[in-house]
This record gives C-alpha cells, sequence and structure tokens, in this order.
C-alpha cells in the first residue's frame, strides 16, 4: 500500500507541473503530459508503472468519469438521444469487430482478446472531443451529441471489454454465458447508478453545508464502483448514471446552494485525474515497447496503421449515414455533419482501460497478446489525438458556420429581467395590501437596476451595491429566485440548452454571493 501511495503522490506532482504550465499556454495537455511520461520512464529516478493495475480503474478512471459525466447534461442528451445512442451502442460495437478482424486477421490474436482491444478502443474521448468541438464553435446540438456519445459509450466500450475480459481468461465461454454477464453488467450497473444517484442527490438537497455535500460527491465514484462491481455490474456505467441523475437534481433546483462551489471543485479535480491518467500512458510506453520482440513491433506499427483508417472510415461512414438520413436539424448542414464524423479521437478513457487489462489467466498463466494489445493502443492514443487538432482547420476549409447563441442568450436575458422585475412588483403590491408598504429607497435602487438592464441588456453590479437594506436584501434574493425559475422554465417548457443554462445559472449564483455578502456587512436603512 505505501508504494501504491507513493506512485501516486509523486506521479501527481509531475502530472499536474507539466499540465499546469501546458495549460498556462492555451495548449492541449493530452500530447506534453504524455510525452513528459515517456521521458521520466526511461530515467534512473521517478515514478513507474503502478504496481496493481486494478486500482487504475478505481483511483483514476471512476472519479474521473464521474466528474466528466457531472458537467454534462441528461436534458441535453436526452433531446439527441436517438444519435447518442445509435453511436454510443452502434458505433462501439461495430467499431469493436472490426478491430477484433483486423487483430485476428493480421496477428492471429484469439478473438476473445482481439474484442478486448476492439472494446477498448471503441470509445471516444470526451475531453479531446468536446474541448475541440467548442474551439471550432460547431452547433449546440452536435456538441451534445459528440459529448454524450464520448460519455455514455465509456459504458458501453468498458462493458464489453468486461465481457472480453472474462471470455479471455476463462479460456472458454458459450454465447448464452456472454449475454448473460452482458445484461447483468448494464442492468445492474445502470439500477446501481440510478438508486445510488438518487440517495445522493436526496442527501445533496437536504443538506445545508456546502462543503459536506460536495465532499459527500468526491467518495461518491468509489463506492458506486465498488456498489456495482460486487454484484458483477459495470461500474463505470453506475458511475456515469449516477453523475448525471446528480447533475440534473442539481440544475433543476434553484435552492442547491452548494452547485456552484461542486462545479468549480470538479473542475479541479478532473483537472488532476486527467493529468494523472495521461502521465500513465506516457510512463507505460516504454516499458510496453521493449517488452516486445522486434517482429512484435513490426507488428504493432502496422496495426495501429490499419486500425487507425479503420477507425477513421467506420465513423465516417456510420456518422454520415446516421446523420445524413435523419430528418431533423442535425442533417441541415453535410459540412458540419462530416467535421462531427472526423472527431473521433481516443485519450486516457482508453488507455486506462487498456492497463486494467489483467496480468493472467484464470490459470495463472501469463495472459497473452496483452503487451501487443497495450502497445497497439497507446499508438492509437496518440495518432487520433494528432489528428484532432485538424479538426478547427477542418472546419475552416468547409467553411462551417459558427454557432451563434448571442440572439438566443440575449432573449432570455430579457425574460429573466421580466421576471425579476415582475417579482418586485409582486413584493411591493403584497406589502402596500398588508399595510407595510416598502421605502421608495429600498424598491428604487431596485427597479432602477432592472430597468437598466432592460435597457443595455447587462447586469448593473454598481446598483446592486448602492442598497443594503436587509428589506433591499430580501427583494433582490426573491427577485434572483424569479430569475433563476423562469430559467429553468424556459430550459423545461421551450427546450433551452443545458450550455446555455447551466453558465447563466452560475452568473446567478454569483449574484446571489455578491448579495449575501454584502447582507452580512454595514447595514443602512
Amino acid at each position: 500500500m505505501q508504494s501504491e501511495l507513493t506512485w501516486f503522490a509523486s506521479a501527481a506532482v509531475v502530472a499536474l507541473i507539466v499540465a499546469a504550465l501546458v495549460r498556462q499556454r492555451g495548449y492541449s495537455m493530452a500530447l506534453p503530459v504524455m510525452g513528459v511520461g515517456v521521458v521520466v520512464s526511461l530515467l534512473p529516478v521517478g515514478p513507474d508503472a503502478p504496481p496493481d493495475p486494478g486500482l487504475v480503474l478505481i483511483l483514476i478512471l471512476a472519479p474521473l468519469v464521474f466528474g466528466e459525466a457531472l458537467g454534462s447534461s441528461y436534458l441535453d442528451i436526452r433531446r439527441v438521444r436517438k444519435q447518442v445512442m445509435y453511436l454510443a451502442v452502434g458505433l462501439v460495437v461495430i467499431t469493436t469487430f472490426v478491430v477484433a478482424f483486423i487483430a485476428h486477421a493480421m496477428v492471429g490474436m484469439p478473438i476473445a482478446l482481439a474484442c478486448a482491444l476492439g472494446a477498448v478502443l471503441a470509445p471516444t474521448d470526451a475531453v479531446a472531443v468536446s474541448s475541440i468541438a467548442r474551439k471550432v464553435r460547431l452547433p449546440r446540438w452536435a456538441i451534445s451529441i459528440l459529448e454524450g456519445e464520448s460519455l455514455v459509450n465509456d459504458g458501453t466500450g468498458l462493458t464489453a471489454l468486461r465481457v472480453a475480459v472474462v471470455a479471455a481468461t476463462a479460456g472458454t465461454i458459450t454465447i448464452a454465458e456472454v449475454g448473460w454477464v452482458f445484461f447483468l453488467a448494464v442492468s445492474v450497473g445502470v439500477g446501481i447508478g440510478l438508486i445510488g444517484g438518487w440517495v445522493l442527490a436526496w442527501v445533496i438537497a437536504r443538506s445545508t453545508d456546502a462543503v459536506a455535500a460536495n465532499s459527500l460527491t468526491l467518495i461518491a465514484p468509489f463506492f458506486l464502483y465498488y456498489g456495482a462491481e460486487h454484484f458483477e455490474g459495470s461500474g463505470i456505467l453506475a458511475v456515469v448514471v449516477a453523475a448525471l441523475f446528480i447533475a440534473h437534481s442539481q440544475t433543476s433546483d434553484p435552492r442547491q446552494e452548494s452547485r456552484l462551489d461542486g462545479a468549480a471543485l470538479w473542475r479541479h479535480v478532473t483537472f488532476i485525474l486527467k493529468a494523472l491518467a495521461f502521465f500513465l500512458v506516457g510512463i507505460e510506453v516504454p516499458d510496453t515497447f521493449l517488452a516486445l520482440s522486434s517482429q512484435e513491433r513490426e507488428q504493432v506499427g502496422l496495426l495501429v496503421v490499419v486500425i487507425v483508417l479503420a477507425l477513421i472510415i467506420s465513423r465516417v461512414i456510420f456518422v454520415m449515414t446516421m446523420l445524413g438520413t435523419s430528418k431533423d436539424r442535425a442533417s441541415d448542414d453535410w459540412r458540419v455533419v462530416l467535421v462531427a464524423a472526423w472527431s473521433g479521437a481516443r485519450g486516457p478513457v482508453s488507455g486506462m482501460a487498456a492497463f486494467s487489462i489483467p496480468l493472467t489467466l484464470d490459470t495463472g498463466q501469463p495472459l497473452p497478446f496483452r503487451n501487443l494489445i497495450l502497445a497497439t493502443t497507446f499508438g492509437v492514443i496518440v495518432i487520433t489525438l494528432l489528428l484532432s487538432s485538424t479538426m478547427g482547420p477542418l472546419a475552416r476549409l468547409l467553411k462551417v458556420p459558427p454557432a451563434d447563441d448571442s440572439i438566443l442568450i440575449r432573449r432570455v436575458d430579457i425574460a429573466l429581467a421580466h421576471a425579476a422585475a415582475a417579482q418586485l412588483d409582486e413584493a411591493v403590491e403584497q406589502s402596500a395590501l398588508q399595510g407595510d408598504p416598502l421605502p421608495r429607497n429600498v424598491v428604487e435602487p431596485l427597479k432602477r437596476g432592472v430597468r437598466l438592464r432592460l435597457e443595455a441588456l447587462e447586469e448593473s453590479d454598481a446598483d446592486e451595491g448602492e442598497f443594503r437594506s436587509h428589506q433591499g436584501m430580501d427583494l433582490a434574493r426573491l427577485m434572483l429566485r424569479a430569475e433563476q425559475e423562469e430559467l429553468l422554465r424556459i430550459r423545461t417548457e421551450e427546450g433551452l440548452p443545458d450550455g446555455i443554462v447551466r453558465p447563466m445559472l452560475e452568473q446567478l449564483e454569483i449574484r446571489r454571493l455578491a448579495l449575501e455578502s454584502h447582507s452580512n456587512g454595514p447595514q443602512h436603512s
């Protein structure tokens, strides 16, 4: 245990230093952190490969996927659920068998292990795909499809990997047994995810301590994963489902004041875990390739090239067919569809999944082709990450029109300001009816602030600081609550994407915190 903790501590320090330096310069951390991992692995000092592959899924992959799912939107995914499920299930299955066929035909890899390699390489990387798609400024529906796919296909691919590993390590397995393992993994994983997500959301909603509530989410991925795996379910599916449930619950209730702190906390956590995951892939590369014979290295080189081409071709055909024949808005612009088809980078999830493949068979003998699987996975990750950087140039070459949400955001901002004004008028009227009218010097600054917002379509922070009476603070809170409720109403009734809703909810939460800080200061009427 001491060596495992030492490894994680030393690896985290090195990975974070590199990731922080790269981030400050505006670059993606993936390849630089992996490169430093390769260099560190070759040095006589520094962290080496982790001593226990099983710890990878628990300590890195489970919370990493949980954090990515917390930043996703169940509602946005639900709106494009057909496309997401086609990609996250259909394309994953096709990719798994395409890669398996190539590995079996080219190097004679047993079918079960070849399917394991296919399952490892089937999921796209949520981090690389979403960040590049946002930089390219693809339409919201396209970003929702890509993010939903890369999130859900983690669970699908890793569940398929679980089945393949069971078949590979057991030696023989029937079709009926494969079906049962898959059914159990999915049903138990989803069931525990729903139950765990509901319990956690219920506890968080009733907690008055944001620190305690957010601390609970930090440990959630571990007991969700362990719980699902204990009952032979998919731990990753449980983590994804629970995180989506919690995220939806928090953004649907304006009273949950821990949301803003939780979002900031998980941004830090996922940054650390992503750096650690890419670093782990890097330090595994030299040992993995050195363990191969010269013939196996040639096989890996050829395998990587053929598999990358197969991944690109199968994805482009599948996505162009699926979205191109769709009757909804996803088929409006073939250029967007083509760019979406090109976005198939593999990342740390594939690397972690490959590394988690057992070292031995059930008989205790070494698992054959394991190093070949690892080396092929690492090669595919590097090449697809390099290719993912061409999404921007491809979009510019095709003259893909950038997404512009300014008109929609402006309309929503106006609706929120009207909701706040209506709440203020209602509070003034009720106070007058009760025979205790609100002071003019309390109401007028608030009205002026709303009026300025409507005129300039922007918040007037200065005006919010002009009043500090208890009545003014209470009215301001009522107005903010009205804005939150109006924003959630627009999302529910008009389908406003969560990609717009969440930043606006954060801004409202920041304004609420600013009001709280004013209310804790000197008071005057």
